[in-house]
Formats: C-alpha cells, structure tokens, sequence
C-alpha cells in the first residue's frame, strides 16, 4: 500500500513541477525578457515549442521509465528537480533586479514579472515536495503482540 501511495505522489508532483516550469518558459515568453537579446523564445516562436517539447521529453521520459519500475531513476529525476530548483530560485531572485535596478522596459510589467515569481515559488516549492514525496522512508509499523 505504502509502495502505491508514495508512486502517486512521485507522479502527480512530477506533472505539477511540469505544469510549473511550462509557465516560466511561457510567461517569460511574454515577458520583456523575450526583447532582451537576440537568442530569446518569443511567445509563439519555434524556440519556445522546442524549449516545451524538450522539458516535456524531460520530464515524461524519465517518468515512465519509473512508472514501469526502473525505480533507479528516481536518482535522475532528483538531479533534474535540483537543476529546476537552481533555474526557480536564481529566476525568482533576478526578476527584482531586473525591475528595481535593470532594464527600462521592466517598468510598465510589473503583472509578468509577478506571474513569472509566482510560477517560479510554486515551481520552488513543487519540487521540495517532489523531494520530500520520492525519499520519505516507510514509516516502521507497530506489530501488536498476541
């Protein structure tokens, strides 16, 4: 029963982390961030569905491999989920910046650059769930004597 229940929660804060570092990738696409060089995804642009579809393929892959029992890749998914909590917190750190002391055009954007921190918290906290959920250890049940 235990073995069910912590795969599930692996499953569904794998797919939140998901949902999460989608917004990013796509509110940042509308922010002003997507002005800021020339090597930006734009919203609607080819980078930006080659950046979905590649943090689809990995987050879905090593999913499924996990799903069909290849419990070792919970390991590769850790690594994954601290290179998503490195990319949150530097992102939730730099949108300040960048509207307090950065570039012009951050001004008037305040509504994307809250929608990016907030994506980027939830993202934060998501995945120390995720870390919580995939190495919590079975709690030792109490055999009653007879």
């Amino acid at each position: 029963m235990r073995n069910s229940t912590a795969k599930n929660s692996v499953i569904v804060t794998t797919l939140l982390s998901a949902l999460f570092f989608y917004f990013i990738l796509v509110l940042g696409s509308l922010s002003p961030l997507a002005d800021s060089g020339p090597n930006v995804n734009t919203f609607g642009s080819t980078g930006l569905w080659l950046s979905l579809g590649m943090a689809l393929f990995l987050y879905l892959l090593p999913l499924a491999f996990y799903l069909i029992g290849m419990h070792f890749l919970k390991f590769v998914m850790a690594a994954f989920c601290s290179i998503g909590l490195l990319i949150a917190a530097s992102t939730l750190l730099l949108m300040p910046a960048l509207f307090l002391f950065g570039l012009e055009d951050f001004s008037g954007n305040l509504s994307s650059i809250i929608g990016i921190m907030i994506s980027c918290l939830g993202l934060l906290i998501t995945n120390i769930v995720w870390f919580v959920a995939a190495f919590k250890r079975p709690s030792a049940t109490v055999q009653e004597s007879v």
